[in-house]
């Protein structure tokens, strides 16, 4: 997994100029800069895609604005704010990258693309992602520096959901089976590993009679043994009667995409509606 962390000067001007003004500041400069510059600011309107092209290489062709901005106190401060959130993210990062990667393929069994992150200001609360020659992530969250912990696996998250949706599209049809799945991986497996407690009952609470019905099969993919099923059922708070299930030994040597094959191929045994409770 490879993450590689940017600020990108264009990227972040087009958004603190377009969205939502983050602060009075920013609203007044804005407007005072429509005002004296309506046509250079008016012709930057469509520029984001231009420059997601090539981020590193993006030459505007009207510069006026962005050395405006670029040159103005205000900016120079939002900019140093961005600058704080990507150094917080970082150190988390470093500190958690090797027992994360080693966690996340014991899980996935898989690789994950190489991705850049390009990291904007987190008050303009903004997650898009953008392929094409080039994967980016353009990512700034208010909520991120109360647990930047929570920030990485909500990342790996989006990730693995975007590297299943390009590498297997016939998935496309069994959606909600392969959310289940993605948050079973890393949502709730992966930072129970990483956070040191359960967290199994976290997650999108739409998918959690069905990550209920996976949940078996699952802790056989993972590699537990039935005595440790016994044992993970408690700690996840999550009972069910492991008797009625046939001990599946092949499933710890799939990968995740034949997991997930193997719950669209078995779902008529797995998806038992009515034997539900809620979680």
């Amino acid at each position: 997994m490879q993450l590689k962390w940017e600020i990108n000067d264009y990227i972040l001007i087009w958004e603190l100029l377009f969205r939502a003004s983050i602060s009075k500041d920013v609203q007044n400069y804005k407007q005072k800069l429509w005002k004296n510059y309506k046509h250079s600011y008016n012709a930057l309107t469509k520029e984001k895609g231009v420059i997601l092209k090539e981020p590193k290489n993006y030459i505007p062709n009207d510069d006026t604005i962005f050395d405006i901005v670029r040159n103005s106190e205000l900016y120079q401060e939002l900019k140093q704010e961005t600058e704080d959130y990507k150094n917080h993210f970082l150190k988390c990062y470093e500190e958690e990258k090797k027992n994360m990667e080693k966690e996340l393929k014991q899980i996935i069994r898989l690789e994950l693309n190489p991705c850049h992150i390009l990291l904007l200001h987190p008050k303009l609360d903004i997650i898009e992602i953008k392929t094409g020659a080039e994967y980016f992530i353009l990512w700034g969250r208010r909520k991120d520096e109360q647990d930047y912990k929570m920030a990485l696996l909500n990342l790996i998250h989006i990730i693995l959901a975007k590297k299943l949706e390009k590498s297997q599209p016939e998935y496309k049809e069994y959606q909600e089976i392969v959310q289940a799945i993605i948050e079973l991986a890393i949502d709730n497996e992966l930072a129970t590993r990483i956070l040191k407690k359960s967290c199994y009952l976290k997650g999108d609470h739409s998918l959690s009679f069905l990550k209920k019905q996976i949940y078996p099969y699952w802790l056989m993919y993972v590699g537990y043994t039935k005595e440790e099923m016994k044992t993970c059922m408690i700690r996840d708070n999550l009972p069910f009667d492991l008797e009625a299930y046939n001990y599946e030994r092949e499933l710890k040597n799939f990968d995740l995409y034949q997991f997930i094959r193997f719950c669209i191929r078995h779902q008529r045994n797995i998806l038992k509606i009515n034997e539900l409770e809620i979680i």
